[in-house]
């Protein structure tokens, strides 16, 4: 459906300087960014699509500040406490209830006990809106090992 592959601006540092969290891959995340395009454009979903996708090309990797996540929409994540474990699953198992899905937290946070790498979340900037795209589960397991995540931001 979309013929492209993201890939950061710095592509090769980051293969000598590993991080955990790298540029997402946005073909994964086509489903999430339909919804973001729903609630932002319904009239106009594959005009909004394809700006973001566009626009996306010119995000970069930044560290999501104190700040910033307390002002971000649509996610539980900033309630998380470190070694809040319990929460975590209790938002996974409703979430899984209520979407019909099966995602399981324990693997995202060993991989990233492990420093292995994952997509990073994805938010949106609209006017002054700062929407989370893709990445609550990610957010939620990083808040919970007390580290901080490195995010895209798309402006629009």
């Amino acid at each position: 459906m979309y013929d492209f592959i993201m890939e950061p601006k710095n592509f090769e540092q980051k293969l000598s300087n590993p991080e955990v969290f790298i540029f997402p891959n946005l073909k994964d995340q086509v489903g999430e960014i339909e919804r973001v395009a729903q609630l932002y454009a319904p009239q106009n979903e594959h005009d909004f699509r394809e700006n973001f996708l566009e626009a996306s090309k010119q995000g970069q990797l930044v560290d999501l500040t104190e700040d910033l996540w307390s002002k971000l929409e649509n996610t539980d994540s900033y309630d998380i406490k470190s070694g809040d474990w319990e929460k975590i699953e209790e938002y996974i198992n409703f979430s899984n209830i209520e979407n019909g899905s099966n995602r399981d937290w324990n693997d995202l946070k060993q991989k990233i006990e492990q420093g292995q790498q994952v997509d990073a979340p994805i938010i949106l900037k609209y006017d002054d809106t700062f929407h989370l795209v893709s990445g609550n589960t990610r957010l939620m397991v990083s808040r919970a090992l007390g580290k901080t995540p490195k995010v895209l931001i798309v402006e629009m």
